[in-house]
């Protein structure tokens, strides 16, 4: 603003000080078109207003000139010309507005569409986390569990009759989680046993036919200060960890520990199997990225150790913060 008050300054001195003829008043053009990059909108029109003033002055005060009409054309066609740019300036200026309040309008579009892609993903991964965990690790129960039966002899019809018990009941439970999937969230979240009684149930039901037994080692009162998020997650950690040990380790037996100490809950899942290397490439690992990404979704850490012919130890621990004595 003050570099365009400065030039019509020194304009008004020019025009001043030549003759009527000459048309230095065109240069007042260059005082409104600064004016465009000025914050307020009405600048633009004061310094049209003003330079239309300076141009009337400067044919008042400039020497005489002999023909009268050649004054009259100059300084018609200047204001003509002045206000001509005051107009198109104008408009850039709306055009300006109007492109940065669309441009304002598509980022937030984009930025909306994003976050609606980023959750639609993230829900994507959740379900095939919880299709991979829960129901495809019952239907591979009730696979083992049939060929648990296939290997009892004839003559002990009752043992074959028990597993066909057990296939059937978890059958039924993965219709119904199947059910629960395809119902989506509902209003009344559907009561499970608590994380004390689970937990040691969900180890003896991996206990399957000849495959590796497992033993428990829980603490009481493990559960204080854990949340329902927290245990469920736990729980499809370890039975994605024991259903793995049941189809790959070749293990004889394998040990589950839960305990808490100091504010931390350590669950760990160890076997005497055949083992693998973590670090080499492998196909079919969704099992162990689930499991990664379910104990970081709840502030766990997760750690895999194991070597070809030592077996595999998982270990989470979490922290869990102590309730005082007064809640």
């Amino acid at each position: 603003m003050w570099i365009a008050l400065a030039i019509a300054a020194a304009v008004l001195a020019v025009d001043v000080f030549t003759p009527q003829e000459m048309p230095p008043q065109y240069l007042y053009v260059l005082c409104i078109l600064l004016t465009i990059w000025s914050p307020r909108s009405q600048t633009l029109w004061w310094m049209a207003t003003l330079c239309t003033l300076l141009t009337v002055l400067g044919a008042y005060l400039s020497p005489p000139a002999y023909d009268f009409y050649i004054i009259l054309f100059n300084r018609s066609i200047a204001i003509i010309l002045l206000l001509a740019t005051a107009l198109l300036a104008q408009a850039y200026r709306r055009a300006h507005e109007q492109l940065r309040l669309l441009n304002q309008e598509l980022e937030a579009r984009v930025e909306d569409r994003t976050q609606d892609l980023s959750r639609a993903f993230a829900e994507r991964e959740q379900l095939n986390r919880d299709l991979h965990d829960d129901v495809l690790q019952s239907l591979y129960a009730v696979g083992l569990r049939l060929e648990a039966g296939q290997s009892v002899p004839q003559a002990e019809p009752a043992g074959m009759t028990a597993l066909a018990a057990q296939a059937l009941n978890q059958l039924k439970l993965t219709m119904k989680q199947i059910r629960t999937y395809i119902a989506g969230p509902q209003p009344v979240p559907e009561k499970h046993p608590p994380f004390d009684t689970a937990f040691p149930a969900l180890i003896q039901s991996m206990t399957i036919g000849t495959g590796p037994k497992f033993r428990v080692d829980m603490d009481p009162q493990l559960t204080a200060g854990l949340s329902h998020e927290q245990a469920d997650s736990i729980l499809l950690i370890v039975r994605e960890a024991l259903s793995n040990c049941l189809r790959h380790a070749q293990a004889r037996e394998g040990v589950v520990t839960a305990q808490r100490r100091n504010g931390v809950l350590r669950v760990e899942i160890r076997d005497d199997g055949v083992g693998f290397d973590p670090v080499a490439p492998r196909q079919g690992l969704h099992g162990l990225a689930n499991m990664g990404a379910r104990a970081k979704a709840i502030g766990a850490d997760f750690t895999i150790t194991s070597q070809p012919g030592q077996g595999v130890r998982i270990e989470l621990t979490l922290p869990i913060p102590q309730r005082s004595s007064g809640s």
